[in-house]
């Protein structure tokens, strides 16, 4: 049976999973929601890519918004890797200028102080959060935490030691890929997600906020679910 790797975006923690990781056992299956580091891409990349390795073959990995950026290099190689769910996430070229990608009213919400990289949680709530109800977006925002100013330095390094990090493609050429599209987010919008879902197998299209695992996370398990085996 299929083990699925959630890998979760900017200020987020694996806390964000929880909905879907309980439909998914609900649905049979077995899931780990890594704990990004924010140290870097190639940081991050290694923990993702080391839950690959435990999760073994026929491995579903889905990445939402700055996780698509993780998974597309964690990935890259590893048969095990079966499916790429990118969840309102970069997918994206590498060494691409994802900030270009961004709304403008997440833009306006970041702060920088010497915490680092964070969004202020009173824009937060609409920002990543506009489709659930008002007591849980703001439980939501208030667990969002900085990241360090190193944490969105450029790959130049192999998060597995093996080989340079840029003699791998990213994983989406040559794994299968699925984008899932969120019409109604208000942290990339739908114009920008719709054209890095052209570099996906299967598109499917959410009137959805940018954080459907808040809202609908039996959909968003019956999706991966979809692509276990």
């Amino acid at each position: 049976m299929s083990e699925i790797v959630l890998v979760h975006g900017a200020w987020h923690g694996p806390w964000c999973w929880d909905g879907v990781v309980a439909e998914l056992r609900r649905l049979g299956l077995q899931a780990t929601a890594v704990d990004l580091p924010f140290g870097g891409l190639d940081a991050d990349a290694a923990a993702v890519r080391a839950a690959i390795n435990t999760a073994g073959p026929g491995c579903v990995v889905v990445g939402h918004s700055y996780g698509g950026i993780v998974i597309s290099e964690a990935a890259a190689g590893l048969p095990a890797v079966t499916r790429l769910i990118y969840l309102a996430a970069f997918l994206t070229e590498p060494d691409a200028d994802t900030t270009a990608l961004i709304s403008e009213k997440l833009a306006g919400s970041i702060v920088v102080d010497e915490r680092g990289i964070t969004v202020d949680p009173a824009a937060a709530a609409e920002v990543f959060y506009g489709d659930a109800d008002p007591d849980t977006a703001a439980a939501m925002a208030v667990r969002l935490r900085p990241m360090p100013m190193s944490a969105i330095e450029p790959s130049g390094t192999d998060p597995s030691g093996d080989e340079p990090a840029e003699a791998r493609p990213p994983a989406w050429l040559t794994v299968p890929a699925t984008y899932v599209v969120c019409t109604n987010d208000q942290a990339i919008p739908v114009e920008a997600q719709r054209e890095m879902a052209t570099r996906a197998e299967k598109v499917v299209e959410w009137p959805t906020s940018h954080t459907p695992f808040v809202t609908r996370p039996a959909e968003v398990a019956e999706l991966i679910a979809s692509y276990a085996s």
